[in-house]
């Protein structure tokens, strides 16, 4: 189709363009060849990194290394005698390299669990740092107690870094 532009009639033919110097395109191919190369080596690095699990960085970040318990250490001694008895709060020392540890206190009399509690041992963490030896299941009576500390990875799986067992009296 054709229209007047003013002077005279015109086709509807787009103007004519002049093409792409040979310098130009090869640039641009070389660029988008460089783009799909580097996209291609970021996957490859990105699942192979994956598929190794972070091995030096398990604990939210920091090595794990291990860890040691000291304890149990006495913050309230119900009746006086400087040893952890039922009643009494306690709590303990904890050396390791990993960002996040956290302690778990689990006792048992006769081989039933009548106590568990965890606490972290990050700075972050808000809640007390010491464990009240008694709950609703432990009226009471001598018990065979475990520390364990432990950091969570990534993934989410636990790893134990250290253990420590101790007696409670009754």
């Amino acid at each position: 189709m054709s229209f007047w532009n003013g002077n005279k009639w015109v086709g509807d033919t787009p103007p004519a363009t002049k093409p792409e110097s040979r310098v130009k395109r090869l640039a641009a191919a070389a660029l988008e060849a460089s783009l799909i190369t580097a996209l291609t080596f970021g996957l490859i690095a990105g699942t192979t990194f994956a598929a190794k699990g972070g091995a030096g960085a398990r604990g939210g970040g920091g090595t794990t290394g291990g860890g040691t318990i000291s304890g149990p250490i006495m913050v309230t001694d119900v009746n006086g005698d400087g040893l952890a008895n039922w009643g009494d709060q306690v709590t303990f020392t904890v050396v390791t390299g990993a960002s996040y540890p956290s302690l778990q206190v689990a006792c048992a009399q006769n081989g039933t669990w009548v106590y568990s509690q965890t606490v972290g041992f990050y700075p972050t963490y808000f809640g007390d740092r010491f464990f009240t030896l008694k709950s609703y299941w432990w009226a009471g009576g001598a018990a065979d107690c475990t520390a364990v500390l432990t950091t969570t990875s990534r993934n989410g799986s636990t790893n134990t870094l250290a253990t420590r067992s101790f007696s409670v009296g009754g």
